[in-house]
């Protein structure tokens, strides 16, 4: 086995522990350090170069690669499907991900959970402009792992260990979840398992399948966590919907989904949430902003029209709010109706037929 280990400091703690171990000073192998940050989409020329050197000595089965605490999933598993033009290195010849495995910290879990901190706050990164959340980049790690490790499990009462667990299979259905003390877990569990699925991991997330399904599938009783899913192709009136967003209720560990406001008609939005952390965003524009004959210039349409069209309404067309949330002892009579009670009403929608505007206190730039 080939072992790639990513540290993002100066000094290379991982490589100095892994050094100091027997087994690798009797093997005399040497340890592949890449020490120039995390492994992200600016570094992957690098992770590239360095996988097709390994394979290419004909050595080994396997090559198990950590990255830092602060790297992104999504980006290291699209280098084995990237086909570099410049470089001719095309890893999907002779390489595969087999396993995407995400360690919680079961101690400080809740703690970064539910922190606004950014990665720069802690100094976590020496990036410029890298203005990650902390509690985003735990969501986005642990929304794309086939093998969850749920760590210093020997540090938690077991209230908090059945919580975690409730907490994580909800943010991911699909993941094994496994129990550890300093790490140790069998290498079966994360080695040659034949679970990965790139096309499947995309919409592995909690939030995805509650969207897909329809409804929500309740969790155990015991820890209240569960899910609610907001649907209504009305569009929010932005200062309701604002105020209700600043006085965002409690228990809500993760909501994600498109929504749309009359004061921005063509714009569809993008919420997230996780923790304490909001995202807002603009995800593009709705099909019914444009006329048909641009509509069917865009092969996405073409290739989508049927079911665009059956979701179409005669006076919102595509347009629709659309979001999930994720949390503990939730009310839902009562999320629901205070999101309906920010939608516009019968008189707003005569002014929104009218082209009225309405005083919109969201950021100008989302």
């Amino acid at each position: 086995m080939a072992v790639i280990v990513n540290d993002m400091s100066e000094v290379n703690i991982d490589a100095r522990l892994v050094e100091n171990q027997n087994t690798l000073s009797r093997t005399e192998e040497k340890l592949v350090e890449m020490s120039n940050g995390c492994i992200c989409s600016t570094l992957r020329e690098d992770l590239m170069v360095e996988v097709e050197r390994l394979a290419y000595e004909n050595r080994f089965d396997y090559l198990l690669i950590e990255s830092t605490g602060i790297s992104e999933p999504i980006p290291v598993a699209q280098t084995f499907t990237y086909i570099d033009e410049e470089s001719g290195i095309d890893l999907s010849r002779f390489s595969y991900v087999d396993t995407m495995v995400t360690v919680v910290d079961g101690f400080n879990f809740m703690k970064d959970f539910s922190s606004n901190e950014r990665l720069m706050d802690r100094s976590l990164t020496d990036i410029d402009e890298d203005y990650r959340t902390i509690v985003n980049l735990l969501t986005d790690q642990i929304e794309f792992a086939n093998v969850i490790i749920l760590n210093k499990t020997d540090l938690i009462d077991p209230d908090t260990l059945g919580f975690l667990k409730s907490a994580i299979r909800k943010l991911n259905p699909e993941a094994d979840i496994l129990e550890s003390e300093f790490g140790q877990i069998d290498p079966k569990h994360i080695l040659n398992t034949g679970l990965f699925d790139f096309d499947q991991a995309q919409p592995s997330a909690g939030w995805q399948k509650e969207l897909q399904s329809g409804h929500h599938t309740p969790e155990t009783e015991e820890y209240g966590i569960g899910s609610l899913v907001f649907r209504d192709k009305r569009p929010f009136h932005p200062e309701r919907l604002w105020k209700y967003l600043n006085h965002y209720p409690e228990g809500i560990l993760r909501a994600k989904g498109l929504f749309w406001l009359a004061s921005r008609p063509d714009d569809a939005l993008n919420f997230s949430q996780a923790g304490g952390s909001f995202r807002l965003e603009k995800a593009g524009v709705w099909w019914s902003s444009m006329p048909l004959n641009h509509r069917v210039q865009y092969a996405s349409f073409i290739e989508n029209q049927a079911f665009i069209e059956s979701r179409w309404d005669k006076n919102w067309g595509d347009r629709m709010n659309e979001l999930v949330f994720i949390g503990q002892h939730l009310n839902e009579e009562e999320i629901l109706q205070a999101l309906t009670d920010c939608l516009i009403n019968d008189d707003e929608k005569d002014l929104f037929d009218q082209k009225a505007d309405f005083e919109d206190p969201f950021p100008e730039q989302i």
